[in-house]
C-alpha cells in the first residue's frame, strides 16, 4: 500500500505522546511495520542492549521508492485514511509516527525494495533529516538500522536502564510478537550471538512451546462474540502472563492479574469484534479497554476449571509432573553441562551459566561477574554443576548471559526419540 500523510482531522483523534521510550519500544514499532508488510521472515540484531544498534530486516512487500522519503514524516502511514479506518483496525500500526519519532532521536539507515521494482532505495537520516540517499541492490523487503538511540538527547539517554535490563525488555517484546504471529519465522541475534531462531509453527500452541521453551497445553472456549484461547505451561516455576487481543499484544491490568492467579506461564489470545475494543487509550497502543470484560473473565474461569477437571488427572496418569530442578546428566569437555528439564535436553555453557549466576544472585556487575566465573575447560564438581542448574531456574534472564551470549542449546526429546525410531 502507498504511504500518505494523515489529514489533521484524523491525527487529532489519535492519542498523542511519545512512542519511543527506549530500545524495546523502538524494536516493537519496527517489528510491527514488518508484520504489517506481510513479511514471512523477520531478522533482528541488537548491540549493547539495543542502545548502540538495532536492525530489523524483513522480506515483506517493501516501500515504493518514491514513497520512502515520506516514511519518516509526521503522520505518514499506509494503514488508514479516514476515521472509519481507525475504528476497524486489523493492522498493528496506525499512528504514522513510529519511523518519524525514531528518526528524530537516532542515526537511521532505511533500505527498501518494493516488490514491483527492480532495485531498492536507501536513506540515511540523522536527527530526523535525510543526509543522503541512493539506489541499492537488494532483495524485496525492508531493512531499518537504528544507531545510537537518543544520541542527541543525552538526558533521555541517561534514563535508559543497563544493557542487560534493556536487553530483557527487548526479549519480551520480541517474544510477544513472535507468539502472536505463528506463521512468521523470527530470528534474534544479540551481541553477535543467536538467541532465538524460531521457525513457522502450525498453531498457537506449537509457537508458544518454541518461544517459551516449555511443554504446554491448549484450551479454547467461545461465547459469541468472544473467543478465548489459552496456552498453559505444564511446568511449575515463575508466573508469567501474555495477553493478546485480536493478535495484538496488549496490557489490561484486571485481566493480567486474573491470569496470574492461576500460576505458571499463561498465554491468552482473545478474539473480540474490533468495535468492542478501544486500542486508542494509550499512545503506545498497549493498554486496551474491553467492553465485554466481564464475559471474558467468565470464559477464562470456565477454561481454567475445565483444565482442572479434565487435564490434570490424565496428565498425572500419562506422564509424571515436571521436576522443579533440572536433572543433571553430565559434563562434556569440562565446558558443557548437560541436563534434562521437562521434555528437553539442555546443553549449557558452564562459563556463561556461572556468569549469569554471579550477576543475578551475587549482584556483581557484568565485567566482574565474567572475571570470577568458572571458565570453559575448568573442572567443576557435580555439586557445583547442580547448584548452577538450580540457580538457572530462578534467573530473571534464562536465555543469555549479562553480555548477551546464549546460555544453552536444547533438543526436544520427542525429536530425539523419533530419530532413533522410538515413541516418546
Amino acid at each position: 500500500m502507498r504511504i500518505n500523510l494523515l489529514p489533521e482531522e484524523v491525527k487529532s483523534h489519535i492519542s498523542s505522546g511519545e512512542v519511543i521510550d527506549g530500545p524495546a519500544e523502538c524494536l516493537k514499532e519496527l517489528l510491527e511495520n514488518s508484520i504489517d508488510a506481510n513479511a514471512t521472515r523477520i531478522e533482528v540484531e541488537i548491540l549493547k542492549g539495543g542502545k548502540r544498534y538495532i536492525c530489523v530486516k524483513d522480506n515483506g512487500y517493501g516501500i515504493p521508492s518514491e514513497d520512502l522519503p515520506k516514511a519518516i514524516m509526521s503522520g505518514a502511514t499506509s494503514k488508514i485514511r479516514t476515521l472509519e479506518d481507525l475504528q476497524n483496525l486489523n493492522t498493528y500500526g496506525y499512528r504514522g509516527e513510529a519511523l518519524h519519532a525514531i528518526s528524530l532521536v537516532s542515526r537511521m539507515v532505511i533500505r527498501s525494495r518494493f516488490y514491483q521494482e527492480e532495485t531498492g532505495r536507501e536513506l540515511r537520516i540523522e536527527g530526523g533529516k535525510v543526509i543522503a540517499q541512493r539506489e541499492v541492490g537488494m532483495p524485496v523487503g525492508t531493512q531499518v538500522e537504528v544507531y545510537d538511540l537518543f544520541y542527541n538527547v543525552p538526558v533521555r539517554r541517561s534514563f535508559l536502564g543497563s544493557e542487560d535490563k534493556e536487553r530483557r525488555r527487548i526479549y519480551r517484546v520480541f517474544k510477544e510478537l513472535a507468539l502472536a504471529n505463528p506463521h512468521i519465522a523470527f530470528r534474534l541475534e544479540a551481541e553477535g550471538r543467536e538467541v532465538f531462531n524460531i521457525k513457522p509453527a502450525k498453531d498457537l500452541r506449537d509457537r508458544s512451546e518454541d518461544v517459551l521453551r516449555q511443554k504446554m497445553e491448549y484450551i479454547s472456549l467461545e461465547d459469541p462474540p468472544v473467543r478465548v484461547e489459552l496456552i498453559l505451561s505444564l511446568e511449575k516455576g515463575k508466573r508469567e502472563s501474555y495477553l493478546f487481543v485480536n493478535g495484538r499484544p496488549v496490557q489490561n491490568k484486571k485481566l493480567i492479574e486474573h491470569l496470574k492467579t492461576y500460576g505458571g506461564i499463561t498465554v491468552c489470545h482473545l478474539q473480540i469484534p474490533p468495535y468492542l475494543v478501544d486500542v486508542n487509550v494509550h499512545p503506545k497502543k498497549t493498554e486496551v479497554k474491553i467492553h465485554l470484560e466481564g464475559r471474558v473473565r467468565e470464559l477464562l474461569k470456565k477454561a481454567f476449571n475445565l483444565r482442572h477437571k479434565h487435564s490434570l488427572p490424565t496428565l498425572a496418569q500419562e506422564k509424571p509432573e515436571y521436576s522443579l530442578e533440572p536433572e543433571f546428566i553430565g559434563i562434556i569437555d569440562n565446558t558443557v553441562i548437560v541436563a534434562k528439564y521437562g521434555d528437553y535436553l539442555y546443553f549449557f555453557d558452564q562459563h556463561l551459566l556461572s556468569e549469569s549466576y554471579n550477576y543475578e544472585f551475587k549482584g556483581l556487575n557484568e565485567d566482574k561477574a565474567c572475571k570470577v566465573s568458572i571458565k570453559a575447560g575448568e573442572r567443576l564438581s557435580v555439586q557445583t554443576a547442580r547448584e548452577l542448574l538450580r540457580g538457572w531456574v530462578q534467573l530473571k534472564n534464562k536465555e543469555s548471559c549479562p553480555h548477551g551470549r546464549t546460555l544453552y542449546y536444547r533438543v526436544y526429546l520427542g525429536e530425539l526419540y523419533k530419530k532413533l525410531g522410538r515413541v516418546y
